[in-house]
Formats: C-alpha cells, structure tokens, sequence
C-alpha cells in the first residue's frame, strides 16, 4: 500500500468522515449546535454521546444517496439481469454492457459509497476514546457495531457491483480496495485485493458487531431503518448464500426467522410501512430532498416517472406460469420512457418527493435462503418445501408437496424462480443469476460470471489518482 502526506493537513473535514448531512430519520440533533459540515472538523464531533450520535446517523444518511442505497444501484442490478427492460437513456450504456470507465454515474456511485465507508471508519475509531461520562459503555459499543455493519453493507454492495461473484475462481477473482481506518491526513492507496479479502472483511465486521447491536428500537423507524442483531445475522446469512456456504447461510437465516421481531406479512401491504416484514429498510420521508428514487424509474410517465423500466417480457412471462399470483397485481401498465405501453410495479409508487423506503432485507428472503440453502445440502426436504408454501400461500398459489420435484437441483430451480418473483426490483436479481451460474440475458448466452463487463468498470479517476490501482482495470475495458 502506498501513502502520501497532505501538506498542511492538521484538521480533517467531517464530510470526509461522517456526511453529517443528515434527512428524515437520521436528521442531526436540534439539540446540537453544529456549524455547516464544511467546518467541522474531528476533534469537534466525537467529543460527546449526541455528537457521536449525530456522526453515526450521517453514515446512515449518505447511504440514502441515489448513488448508495437511494435506487440506482437496486435499479441496475434488475435491468442488468432480466427483471426489467431498461428504455431509459441516462443509464443505455450500463444496460448495453458499453459503459465506460470515465462514466460520471459509475464514478459518483464509488465516490459515495467510500463517502459513507470512510464515515463508518470514522465512528469505529473514534467513538470509543470519546471523554463523556454521561456516553456509555453499552451505547459507544452499539455505535461502533452499527458502523460495522453499514461498513460491510457498504463494501457488500460495492464487491458486487465491481467484482466478478464467488463462483469465478472460488474468490479469486479481483475484488475492490479495502479501508478501515479512519482519515488522518495521510491518503493511502491500497490494492484491490481478491474477492476473498473483501468478503473476509465484510464478514469480520458483522460477527464483531453482532454482540453489540441492539436486538431492536421501539420507536418502529429504529427498529427498521438502524442496523439490529437481525439486520447483522440476515447480512450474514445472504454473504453466505453467495459463497455457497449452505450451512452458515441457512443457520444464520434461522436466526432471524426465530427473531420475535420478525415476521412474515400475511399480504403485500407492508411496502414502505416498517412492520415485521422489515429487517432492514432506508427510511425515507415527505422532508427528504430529491425526486430520484425508485419510484422514478419504477413508475410510467403518465404520473411522474421517468418510465424507464418496466417489466422484462421474461419476468411477465415468470409470472404468467401460474395464474393469479398476487405479486404480479401489484403491477399496472402505463406509459414508458420510450412511449411504448408497458407494465410497471407498483412497489414504490411515490415519486415525489421519493419518500418510499428502501427494502435492503425483508424476512422473505430469509424464508428464501434458508429454503435455498437446505436445498443444496439435503437436496429435495420438507423444511424447504414448507418455508416456499408459506410463500406461496400468501401469493394465492397452489402448494408443493415433497413429490412435487424428483431432484434437488429441480427443487432449487423452482425456489430461484420464486425469489424472482418475490424480491423483483429489490436489487437482487443480478447477483443471483451471476452465482448461478446463468446468463444475464436470455438472448445472449455469454452474459455469465466471469465475461468481461458482467460487472462495472473501475472509475478511471480512481486510476488515474492511485499508483495500486493502474495497471488494475476490469477486463474488457
């Protein structure tokens, strides 16, 4: 790792640290008389419990970005797939596999998650040598283990979107630069590492933290919105699933499904609604700037929308196989963003302001992991029938019984194609193509793990400002 001394540096600027910009739930304390984030540097913001606090809840914050959890990478993992058809323009070239490493979008999105990541390192440094008697022990360790959770999610989402999965090279495969230390002055550049390393972190930082989170809040936007023992052990759980470690993967979905805080809704009222259903979301409110959310690329034209993406004829298709599934009349055509009569969800109908929660981990997807997961290991059981029936009955569908699949790898098809359809524009839908095994796109067979541009190029800012890192790009750009 190479490092550089900034001339003059004897303050470090809070939004480096913290993005103590803060909305809706996470709003900074009225209590705290705070300067403009541009003027406050570290050694006024970890100087008490509040203060501390307040750059926690900015880590949090930052993730609400567009270019973070906000939508647009939830956005790009579906239409890269085949969940939706993307007739937008800001994004073609990610849609077209062409993106270039200059691409301002793809930039911004490295920029702002390490913003956010670069704030967690922040609080997990310097919150524990804090001088508050009144700050305790309980609460500087909650602190800490939430930013070690928004830390892993943050890197999560950032190895997927940058590196190739597990499956290419059993994690060998290149994987993203890895900072845990909190900015002192001294800039370093570290290596990309292998897909292995980041994960080894990511999951580092979710057992340290475990201890330490609360089990919940009782104010229902905590509950949902802060990281919790049951966000840390569902994180874990979908870590897991991806690196096909079926036992850790389905014993850590089990503990969320024996959480008493988590439960499976009874029908698809819970949207934006922080019940049980919701493990983890991004709260977002009427107070909470901006208009370009998931329901702007979600919704058609005709009420607000950009309508630029609609449903994929193969998920209409997905959903056609077995009539009346309620998931698929959570739908309505309207007008696209290239004028064309489409169908689009209606999961997240507030454009603006964009004030529908993000759905990071719903308990679904804990009934779909370990259902997944028991599958691969004992191949066709009742305990993986059972949790898909659960599923199914709330979607009005008929149930599976154990004859219904004469192999495992029938029964896991099956179970994939009910993730499909449950966790449909969540952001998921990539990642559990490429860890397939299976082609991005139905008419292009070279679309799977391990071909050039199935994953995002470096920024060529980052290569051109880091020594580690040129020489580094992605293959095929």
């Amino acid at each position: 790792m190479k490092t550089a001394k900034m001339n003059g540096q004897k303050k470090i600027l809070i939004w480096l640290l913290a993005g103590l910009t803060c909305t809706s739930l996470f709003s900074c304390s009225k209590d705290l008389d705070q300067n403009p984030e541009q003027q406050i540097p570290t050694d006024e913001v970890f100087t008490s419990g509040p203060t501390a606090l307040s750059a926690l809840y900015g880590v949090y914050s930052r993730s609400q970005r567009p270019e973070v959890f906000g939508g647009q990478t939830q956005v790009i993992a579906d239409f890269m797939a085949d969940n939706s058809t993307y007739v937008g323009s800001s994004m073609s070239d990610i849609n077209n596999f062409i993106a270039s490493p200059t691409s301002s979008i793809i930039s911004d999105m490295w920029r702002i998650h390490f913003d956010a990541i670069m704030g967690a390192n922040a609080v997990v440094d310097k919150v524990p040598g804090i001088k508050d008697a009144s700050f305790t022990a309980t609460d500087r360790k909650m602190y800490v283990a939430e930013a070690k959770f928004m830390r892993a999610i943050l890197y999560f989402d950032l190895l997927n979107l940058f590196s190739q999965p597990y499956q290419v090279s059993q994690g060998g495969a290149p994987g993203i630069p890895v900072v845990t230390a909190s900015f002192d002055g001294t800039i370093t550049y570290p290596a990309r590492g292998t897909v292995n390393d980041v994960q080894a972190q990511i999951e580092k930082d979710l057992l340290d933290a475990l201890p330490d989170l609360s089990d919940t809040f009782s104010d229902p936007m905590l509950a949902r919105g802060r990281a919790t023992k049951g966000a840390a052990n569902a994180l874990l759980s979908r870590l897991y699933l991806y690196r096909e470690q079926w036992d850790k993967a389905a014993q850590y979905a089990k503990a969320v499904l024996d959480a008493p805080y988590y439960k499976l809704a009874g029908d698809y009222a819970f949207y934006d609604g922080n019940t049980r259903e919701d493990v983890f979301s991004i709260q977002n409110t009427d107070t909470d700037p901006g208009n370009n959310g998931l329901a702007a690329y979600y919704r058609p034209t005709g009420v607000g929308g950009n309508g630029s993406c609609p449903f994929s004829p193969e998920l209409i298709q997905a959903f056609s196989a077995e009539a009346n599934d309620k998931r698929f009349a959570m739908s309505d055509e309207g007008t696209a963003a290239n004028l064309e009569k489409r169908r689009f969800t209606l999961k997240f109908p507030d454009v603006t302001p964009a004030k529908d929660n993000v759905p990071m981990i719903r308990v679904t997807e804990m009934y779909l992991n370990r259902a997944e997961a028991l599958a691969a290991t004992a191949g066709v059981n009742q305990e993986s029938i059972d949790l898909m029936n659960a599923l199914r009955v709330r979607a009005g569908l008929t149930t599976w019984s154990i004859n219904t699949f004469a192999t495992g790898d029938e029964l896991i098809t099956a179970i994939l194609n009910e993730r499909r359809k449950e966790l449909c524009f969540e952001g998921h839908r990539r990642m559990d193509v490429l860890r397939r095994g299976q082609s991005l796109r139905a008419n292009d067979p070279e679309k799977k793990a391990g071909a050039d541009r199935v994953i995002l190029p470096i920024p060529q800012r980052e290569i051109d400002l880091s020594p580690s890192l040129k020489g580094h790009q992605n293959p095929g750009y």
